[in-house]
């Protein structure tokens, strides 16, 4: 059976514009600060928080708020699609790897609560690419990870479109705007 990875935050959902006006209510109604926010960071902030302030955030909206993130428009409809073509599906997630962090328990309840199918949920993982040596394709919205998976892997590679990956290019890499996108994509390379 073909394996494709997936991650999960700006990937599957839309985790960053969800806790942005979270930080923003936090950093001015609770720090008492205007602080600019970094929205290049999956859980977004100001990069003038403590790591006090961070950890407060974390506990009290992202661990409590993160099973609300919605999926981006299709992912159910299109990840049932590539399972229905005889996928495994694979998510593959930085969750859990910060202090305080408990985000990835819910993983099961979220995909479960949003109708979308697994075969396996692997969490905490800082390189994702040491986890896609038996995958066909890898679905993620970060250069980084997108590069590492082409350069030491085999993996077909496709990149979610977000605002901090706007400009960039690779010819080894499909850049996609959408789930319909993605399922193009894998479905016509089947065929």
């Amino acid at each position: 059976m073909s394996k494709i990875a997936i991650d999960i935050d700006n990937t599957l959902c839309d985790t960053s514009a969800f806790f942005a006006p979270l930080a923003k209510k936090y950093d001015r109604e609770v720090l008492h600060k205007n602080n600019v926010m970094n929205y290049d960071k999956i859980i977004v902030r100001s990069d003038d928080w403590t790591k006090e302030e961070l950890m407060t955030f974390v506990k009290n909206y992202f661990n409590k708020e993160v099973i609300n993130v919605p999926v981006k428009e299709g992912a159910s409809l299109y990840i049932n699609k590539l399972k229905e073509l005889g996928f495994e599906i694979i998510f593959i997630t930085y969750r859990g790897t910060k202090e305080g962090d408990h985000s990835d328990l819910i993983i099961p309840d979220y995909l479960k609560k949003n109708n979308i199918p697994y075969d396996r949920i692997i969490t905490r993982v800082t390189d994702k690419y040491t986890y896609l040596q038996k995958c066909e394709y890898f679905i993620d919205d970060d250069i980084i990870n997108c590069e590492q998976a082409i350069e030491k892997t085999n993996c077909k590679v496709i990149m979610m479109s977000t605002p901090k990956t706007k400009g960039y290019t690779n010819s080894n890499i499909s850049i996609v705007n959408n789930w319909q996108e993605v399922y193009e994509i894998i479905s016509n390379q089947r065929n």
